[in-house]
């Protein structure tokens, strides 16, 4: 189970999309000043450009809280036609030092808004992600200025004893 939550200025709410179709849970994600203050950059820029963009997150599980400390934006180049490249965020992003990714979703799902979930081919790229790595991630996808959609590996039910590396 994955928990999906909403938001990264300080506290975050429960998306209530998330919450009619997820399992509820009680894990929270929270964003540091700084991963905040980038993932609106990011965000900004995604806009300007009409283009998806993809940064490498770092982060804690401390109990039933993720705690998103930085973010690190990755060059859009050699790009697909959405503006990122799997394999380099997938090599970029991983452990020691990163714990998964963060893109955005700009292109209208509905009349108004981009979707607020991960496409099927953001699944793959997650799974990509896990195969390389063989770790828990935590990914996110940012679809308005103050709004995201997080889901952490490895957290069932809001608790996690443990990082999980397989070998």
């Amino acid at each position: 189970m994955r928990p999906a939550l909403a938001g990264w200025l300080g506290v975050v709410a429960l998306c209530s999309g998330a919450a009619a179709q997820d399992p509820p849970s009680r894990a929270s994600f929270r964003f540091s000043a700084d991963a905040g203050a980038t993932l609106r950059a990011l965000w900004e820029e995604s806009v300007a450009a009409h283009e998806e963009r993809v940064a490498c997150l770092a982060a804690d599980i401390l109990g039933d809280t993720v705690f998103v400390s930085r973010i690190l934006r990755v060059d859009p180049d050699a790009a697909d036609s959405m503006g990122i490249s799997a394999t380099a965020s997938i090599e970029r992003c991983g452990p020691p030092e990163w714990d998964g990714t963060v893109h955005t979703h700009v292109a209208l799902y509905t009349e108004d808004s981009p979707s607020r979930r991960f496409s099927g081919q953001d699944r793959t790229v997650m799974r990509m992600w896990y195969d390389r790595w063989r770790s828990d991630g935590v990914f996110c996808i940012v679809y308005s200025k103050r709004s995201a959609h997080c889901e952490a590996d490895g957290v069932v039910g809001g608790l996690r004893s443990r990082r999980r590396v397989v070998r």
